[in-house]
């Protein structure tokens, strides 16, 4: 988000604090504001288990806090998409490849449940084929099994529809097409089919909005991006990324820009509702209790200097507009 937030004008400019984790564990004082947690699945388990412990001093702290994408709530991205199974969104189940069950329908595919690299493996047809593919595995941790479905639309090309949460706005953030059944949304890609007028107008309008609605209440998900098809007239959720990109228009094709500025235009609303609805007017920091010790890297590079500079000048809430600036004169 950051190259969206630092690359353009908007009010958000002195209102916004980013942390990382080690810091919203390990800062004394920590501000007044709206939380926002992002990037859970990526937690380690440590820090996992001692967010929520800080969040429990923050509200101590700042009764009435609102706090987005709670990581006890969450959790991590296998639980999100066992949820979406158990309450009959999903027509497909992801399991951790240490136990597939013997009714697992095929094909079915591996893949990662910490990164976002989609699919780590081809189709798999049956069950001699997966234990071989789980077995050329450096390690069976953190890798699950995804059961296949059939995401061609009518033109016969995958269709892959997304849709992002903000808070209470929903709004649709992409619609991507593919010859490939792995349809990441890639300029590069070569198997990718540019539908811009399409894609232009799924943005602008309303379609699966309450069916979305429903995945993102029931996975407790306050922010991030719901990547889906529709099956048989049904949403089907690949994943929810609670840390999705958000594309500037400048660095897409040409015949991309206005779908990119459209969702960046409904992102950068829905983030500046966020702020107002905290009624915050100035910047605070408060004593929080239960700071623990967090090693965090020491880190030479100019953005990082300059942050740990705003930090310590408790300046902080300025970051992305002087960020914005040193952008502008390539410092960065």
């Amino acid at each position: 988000m950051r190259d969206v937030l630092e690359t353009r004008h908007h009010p958000l400019h002195g209102r916004m604090f980013i942390l990382s984790y080690g810091e919203f564990l390990s800062l004394p004082e920590l501000p007044r504001a709206t939380y926002l947690f992002l990037d859970i699945e990526r937690l380690t388990p440590d820090r996992l288990a001692a967010t929520p412990l800080r969040i429990a001093q923050l509200e101590k702290a700042m009764p009435g806090t609102r706090i987005l994408n709670r990581p006890d709530r969450i959790v991590d991205r296998l639980t999100i998409m066992q949820r979406l199974w158990e309450a009959g969104i999903n027509g497909f189940r992801v399991m951790p490849v240490t136990a597939p069950p013997e009714d697992l329908r095929y094909p079915v595919f591996l893949r990662g449940m910490q990164d976002h690299e989609g699919p780590r493996s081809t189709l798999i047809g049956d069950a001699a084929e997966l234990d071989r593919a789980v077995a050329a595995l450096n390690s069976p941790d953190g890798f699950a099994i995804t059961e296949y479905i059939d995401a061609r639309n009518a033109e016969g090309l995958h269709e892959k529809r997304s849709y992002m949460r903000v808070g209470d706005r929903l709004f649709p953030a992409a619609r991507d097409v593919s010859r490939n059944w792995v349809c990441k949304g890639e300029y590069s890609n070569p198997e990718g089919v540019a539908q811009p007028e399409i894609e232009l107008a799924f943005l602008t309008g309303t379609e699966d909005r309450d069916a979305l609605r429903r995945a993102f209440d029931v996975t407790r998900i306050d922010y991030g991006r719901a990547d889906y098809a529709v099956v048989d007239g049904r949403p089907q959720l690949f994943e929810i990324n609670t840390n999705p990109w958000v594309e500037p228009p400048e660095g897409v094709p040409a015949w991309a820009r206005r779908s990119a500025g459209t969702i960046v235009s409904a992102w950068l609303d829905a983030v500046e509702a966020l702020d107002a609805e905290s009624g915050i007017d100035r910047q605070e920091w408060v004593p929080v209790g239960g700071a623990v010790p967090v090693p965090i890297p020491p880190g030479f590079k100019r953005r990082n200097i300059v942050h740990k500079l705003l930090l310590r000048s408790g300046q902080l809430h300025r970051e992305t507009g002087v960020m914005r600036r040193l952008r502008r004169v390539r410092f960065l």
